[in-house]
């Protein structure tokens, strides 16, 4: 008796446990209310394209503080953004100058607007730096920042 139940024990120690899931969907809607999709409209040059892009990916990394889920397409809102202006600054002046150098400073400005359907439904216009300091900030702040003004507005902060 005493060997069966040191058997038993032990396979029970060395099985891997199992588990599992299953579902049955008949869906007929679509649960649309809160999506939303980013487009960059930003155009001209290499320069401005790529702040485009760096703030869109910051966007999304943002989108998880509202209470928007991004989807494709078919989503019901539109944000839509161009990059108006982009300079990257230099990061060694901001740092020898401590922030007190304007040629110094990274600068994003970007105009934003929330649609719904084809009706705007808001508008704004972000801008953002980054003046320096004694690591002289970096162009990835500058964008968080950006984003973080942009999903404030989405939240209604404002």
């Amino acid at each position: 008796m005493k060997f069966i139940t040191k058997i038993l024990i032990l396979s029970l120690l060395t099985l891997p446990a199992c588990s599992g899931v299953g579902s049955l969907t008949k869906k007929r809607y679509q649960n649309a209310e809160n999506t939303i999709v980013i487009i960059d409209m930003t155009s001209r040059g290499y320069e401005l394209q790529n702040a485009g892009s760096q703030l869109q990916s910051a966007v999304e990394d943002a989108m998880i503080e509202t209470s928007y889920a991004l989807a494709g397409k078919s989503a019901r809102y539109r944000l839509k953004y161009k990059v108006l202006e982009y300079d990257e600054g230099s990061r060694a002046l901001r740092i020898a100058s401590m922030g007190f150098s304007d040629s110094a400073k990274s600068k994003l400005r970007v105009k934003v607007g929330l649609f719904d359907g084809r009706d705007m439904v808001g508008a704004w216009e972000v801008n953002s730096w980054v003046a320096g300091g004694p690591t002289g900030g970096t162009e990835i702040k500058l964008f968080e920042r950006a984003a973080k003004e942009i999903t404030s507005h989405l939240r209604g902060d404002f």
